[in-house]
């Protein structure tokens, strides 16, 4: 039975006050190093040259003990108490976790630059190339012989490699860009990469990602003359583009790996637990990049010398050949299929800059504001029933879905009487989703009337009582800055928020002693829970509460389905 606190702030377990103890510390050191180096030639006018190399190493030492954790009662008697499940009471350990992270970057390209009679004219050719390497080790040793020295070397018990990983990828690319002006009136640039990356086979290794932009600034046309004193900027603009994606959650989804656990075995061979290792799953010789399609349309335009300056912009964003779970098959096959490049995700939305630069007397003083909104929508999944729940119980991927949503039961609020309880029960059956239902439970609605509230097949076609009632995905950032600088000093501020967001609250900070001895807590609003008229509790009736009626154990969640 997990401790209960009460008003006081004392915990109590079988009817005894009891006082917990801190049972471990955590600290962590790192070590980063970052270096970076250019190198520039420039062989004639115009023509540049550059080579770049850039390192960062990330060594990272986290040191966990766990020390013997007591439950003390007030008449003084000393109780070891067990950490979790896994350990013993009065269980030790000294565990630390070592980790090395290496990332290389390496460029080399030249431009040129060539201007006659209003044209210009800029070319760009080169090649990168980029190399991560991770190490991992986590060790533990349990027997500490004493909590001052919490270190491998001063513990006396069985030793365990928790966990020890090793993986690199590695990608190049070769690039080139074009840019086109004249007369600073119209604009073009194209751009071209052909890229590489270890993550996929020979054959489907590499791919070629274009790009294009074209403006055209129409404040400086002779037409729009008349309007050169206030006009400064008047900029339609267009791209489009493609660009790729490797990062894929397997280092290596061509090979076929297998999970190695030591002494994870739920039996003893020579009194230990065995080393255990699990079949591989299937892999896919097709897996490639991910094919993300940018697609944005802007207007650029400057009024007043340049001092109120704005940009809108609209811009699409398609995801193809994104990876995703492979399609459902008989538990026949005996293993898992490898994810595939099977889905595709559609992202649009809006964004609107202004900013206002002055100066009043010697102070001068900028004004900038900022409005943004997207959503993303599911095209195309492997979710061939439209499962709104995966077999984890989290959301799913569905053709048609926006990212975000959350579903849901419909409420009409807490019942204040068993009499009001069990008239709404009488039309609104309650019993495929909780039983024992009273006064201060939540009365859920039947929305598609056939007198049940259930979740039919939690799917989209039947999901029975079920609705989006939000989404959690936040909606209009904005983001406001103020300055001023006046002889040299200057003051900046900047506000940002968002205008619509829905959130489905879980854990001890909303809901109070939610989390288990270990992360309950409780603040005085959790006190504003429902109490009938006839309650014995020191707090005193609460059939206007905010809460419904507080349970110890899981009865209580029935009252926050969702």
């Amino acid at each position: 039975m997990m401790p209960f606190q009460d008003p006081n702030g004392h915990y109590m377990r079988n009817g005894k006050l009891i006082q917990l103890t801190d049972g471990g510390r955590s600290k962590t050191h790192n070590d980063n190093v970052y270096l970076q180096g250019q190198l520039v030639i420039h062989p004639t006018k115009n023509w540049n040259i550059y080579a770049e190399a850039g390192m960062r190493i990330i060594n990272e030492n986290k040191q966990v003990n766990l020390n013997k954790i007591y439950e003390h009662s007030y008449e003084g008697d000393p109780v070891l108490l067990a950490f979790s499940g896994s350990y013993a009471p009065g269980a030790t350990f000294a565990r630390s976790i070592f980790s090395n992270t290496n990332f290389y970057t390496t460029s080399l390209y030249t431009d040129y630059v060539y201007e006659t009679n209003g044209h210009y004219l800029k070319g760009l050719v080169g090649m990168n190339t980029e190399k991560h390497v991770f190490r991992n080790l986590n060790a533990q040793r349990s027997d500490v012989i004493t909590e001052l020295v919490p270190e491998i070397g001063a513990a006396t018990g069985d030793d365990l490699i928790k966990e020890a990983r090793y993986y690199d990828w590695a990608t190049a690319g070769f690039f080139g860009r074009i840019n086109y002006a004249y007369k600073e009136r119209y604009l073009a640039e194209v751009n071209l990469r052909y890229d590489g990356s270890s993550r996929f086979l020979r054959d489907q290794r590499w791919n070629l990602f274009p790009s294009f932009s074209v403006g055209w600034n129409m404040a400086r046309e002779s037409f729009m003359e008349p309007a050169s004193d206030w006009l400064t900027t008047l900029k339609p603009r267009a791209s489009w583009g493609m660009l790729g994606n490797q990062n894929t959650e397997q280092y290596y989804p061509f090979y076929l790996t297998q999970k190695v656990s030591p002494n994870n075995g739920s039996w003893l061979m020579d009194g230990n637990r065995p080393t255990t290792a699990e079949v591989p799953g299937m892999v896919s010789s097709f897996l490639t990049w991910e094919k993300i399609y940018n697609t944005n349309i802007g207007l650029d335009f400057g009024l007043f010398n340049n001092r109120l300056n704005a940009t809108a912009e609209y811009f699409i964003r398609k995801t193809k050949n994104m990876v995703g779970p492979p399609a459902e098959v008989g538990a026949i096959l005996g293993t898992v299929l490898p994810n595939t490049n099977n889905a595709e995700l559609d992202n649009r939305g809006w964004e609107l800059q202004v900013n206002w630069r002055d100066r009043i007397g010697k102070v001068n003083y900028d004004i900038g504001f900022n409005l943004s909104d997207n959503r993303v929508k599911v095209v195309k999944y492997p979710n061939a029933s439209k499962a709104i729940y995966d077999s984890n119980g989290n959301y799913a991927y569905y053709d048609g879905k926006i990212l975000g949503e959350i579903w849901g039961f419909t409420t009409e609020g807490i019942a204040k009487s068993d009499a009001k309880m069990n008239a709404w029960l009488a039309q609104n059956d309650q019993s495929k989703i909780g039983t024992g239902w009273e006064a201060g439970n939540i009365m859920y609605k039947d929305l598609n009337n056939d007198g049940v509230v259930d979740k039919g097949s939690s799917t989209v076609d039947d999901p029975g009582d079920l609705r989006v009632i939000g989404n959690s995905n936040p909606r209009f950032r904005m983001g406001l800055s103020l300055g001023a600088d006046w002889k040299g000093f200057d003051i900046q501020m900047f506000f940002q928020g968002v205008l619509k967001r829905d959130l489905w609250l879980n854990g001890p900070m909303f809901w109070g002693a939610d989390g288990g001895e270990w992360q309950s807590l409780g603040f005085t609003q959790h006190l504003d829970y429902f109490r009938p008229e006839n309650t014995t509790s020191i707090f005193g009736a609460n059939i206007d509460a905010y809460y419904p009626v507080a349970y110890l154990g899981d009865k209580g969640d029935k009252n926050k389905e969702v």
